[in-house]
């Protein structure tokens, strides 16, 4: 069985937090485009199309998955479209983000419910240290890979170069 790789969408795919990002010139290779999640409202994301073939060479070692709590499902209605990824990839479900939040990611506890003791990698500018300690700490998860992707630099060589090492070395 592949390992999971967990996808997030704002931050490491569209990266909102670049300095190019707020002026509306994308750079790298990057698009914006004006997506609404289904009852929501539009948002501008950026997305390079080059991510979209790296992510598809991805998977020939791993099962795609979006870990993206914006858009939920419609991650494969919209942003799998962009990139030319398949428009079926499984989907995890988040509850609303709690206000009590802790010092590791909020969606670590969904993720390791969701994934059981399959192995994974998962991409979000949200994975810290704390997270990466948590995970490390439970008994119910299998090898895995929390990589944190700074939601001002976005997707990079180096990023898609940990994600293809750690699956190879499973």
């Amino acid at each position: 069985m592949r390992p999971l790789l967990l996808m997030d969408v704002d931050g490491p795919l569209s990266p909102f937090g670049a300095p190019w990002f707020a002026h509306g010139t994308p750079a790298g290779g990057y698009q914006f485009h004006e997506l609404t999640p289904e009852g929501d409202l539009t948002y501008s994301v950026a997305l390079n199309p080059e991510h979209g073939r790296r992510l598809l060479e991805l998977a020939s070692i791993y099962e795609l998955a979006w870990a993206a709590t914006t858009w939920g499902a419609d991650a494969n209605r919209l942003i799998s479209p962009i990139l030319a990824l398949p428009s079926d990839l499984p989907v995890i479900s988040f509850p609303q983000p709690s206000l009590l939040r802790s010092r590791r990611s909020w969606k670590a506890q969904r993720i390791v419910d969701w994934v059981g003791h399959r192995p994974f990698a998962w991409f979000d500018d949200e994975i810290n240290r704390p997270t990466q300690l948590w995970l490390a700490s439970r008994d119910t998860v299998g090898p895995h890979l929390a990589h944190p992707v700074p939601a001002d630099i976005g997707l990079t060589d180096a990023d898609f170069d940990v994600l293809w090492a750690f699956a190879k070395n499973l």
